[in-house]
């Protein structure tokens, strides 16, 4: 138990941004059930995270011109070098905010195209070795239950790898992590350039975090 040094493997940064989507939607802001209300042009993420929206990747079934109200599409940063540039919003949002839709009418309500963090610069490896005493967390369970969507607050069982002194030294299982994603985003000091699908539309590259609340033996 303790804070350490954390490398979040790609699929599992991939399912922590799938389980705050909803904070991104315009619908969720106007209803106030969103942390990010009143926060657009803020920085609330490290300046090395850009999220994106993108509806023109090539093999993706949510890709398209148009969203489901017959409004074009738009490739967007949501986050773009650590602020917050945009929400997701259809017809009905974009009138209540008195803006233009952003082309995420989707099954009658707001949501995202291809979703994902940018991949950067850092090499896996190397984000593993600089580590002198950290965790790798490969897999995190139960985003369903464990995370709460509108103060990003989030408390989930993980398992991974020890590094001590940038060399793997044992699994770990049965831990349990735990913060805020938006202060997890704010930690960031690296990002990888493995970015990965976990879901068919939501992405992330392995990130590495300066500090997280690891409990556990």
């Amino acid at each position: 138990s303790g804070n350490y040094e954390i490398v979040l493997k790609n699929t599992a940064s991939a399912s922590l941004l799938q389980a705050y989507l909803s904070m991104f939607s315009a619908e969720s802001v106007q209803k106030g059930m969103s942390k990010l209300k009143d926060k657009l042009g803020e920085t609330i993420a490290n300046e090395k995270i850009t999220v994106v929206d993108d509806p023109f990747m090539t093999k993706s079934p949510r890709s398209g011109a148009f969203d489901d109200e017959g409004v074009s599409t738009d490739y967007k940063e949501m986050i773009s070098n650590g602020k917050l540039t945009t929400y997701l919003h259809n017809l009905k949002t974009a009138k209540k905010a008195e803006t233009q839709s952003t082309g995420n009418g989707f099954r009658g309500g707001v949501a995202p195209t291809n979703f994902y963090i940018q991949s950067g610069d850092v090499n896996y490896d190397e984000a593993v070795k600089s580590m002198e005493k950290g965790l790798i967390i490969t897999d995190l369970a139960g985003t369903h239950s464990g995370t709460n969507a509108i103060s990003g607050d989030f408390s989930l069982q993980a398992s991974g790898f020890l590094v001590e002194n940038g060399v793997i030294t044992q699994p770990v299982a049965l831990i349990t992590v735990a913060g805020n994603y938006l202060s997890l985003l704010q930690e960031v000091t690296g990002v990888c350039d493995d970015l990965k699908f976990n879901y068919s539309y939501i992405g992330s590259p392995s990130l590495k975090i300066k500090s997280l609340v690891v409990s556990g033996e």
